[in-house]
C-alpha cells in the first residue's frame, strides 16, 4: 500500500508540475504577444513620427523658397526703382569740348 500511496502523490508531484509549466508557458506567451504588440505601436508611432517630420520639413523648405523668392523680388524692384530715379535725375547736356572728344574717341578706329 505504501507504494501505491507514493505512486499516486508521485503521479500527483508530476501532475503539478505539468500544470504549473502549462501556467507558466501561458503567461510567457500573453507577455510575449503584449511585447509584440507593443513593438509593433513604437514602431507605427515612429513611422507616423517621420512622416510628420518630412512634411514639417518640407513644409519649412517651402517657405523658406518662397521667402527668399518675395525678399529677391522685392530687392530688384528696389534697386530697379532706384536706378530709373538716378537716370531721370541725370542729365546730360554736352558742349563743344565733350561733343569734339565723344567724335575722337569713336573715329580713333577709323583712322
Amino acid at each position: 500500500m505504501a507504494s501505491t500511496n507514493s505512486q499516486e502523490g508521485y503521479i500527483n508531484s508530476l501532475r503539478q508540475i505539468k500544470e504549473t509549466e502549462e501556467k507558466v508557458q501561458g503567461e510567457i506567451a500573453y507577455h510575449k504577444n503584449q511585447v509584440e504588440q507593443e513593438i509593433k505601436n513604437l514602431q507605427e508611432s515612429l513611422k507616423n513620427a517621420i512622416e510628420m517630420s518630412k512634411r514639417d520639413g518640407e513644409q519649412v523648405v517651402e517657405k523658406s523658397i518662397e521667402e527668399s523668392r518675395d525678399k529677391a523680388f522685392a530687392e530688384s524692384d528696389r534697386i530697379i526703382k532706384d536706378a530709373t530715379n538716378k537716370s531721370k535725375s541725370i542729365s546730360f547736356k554736352p558742349d563743344k569740348q565733350t561733343i569734339r572728344e565723344i567724335m575722337d574717341i569713336l573715329f580713333s578706329e577709323v583712322k
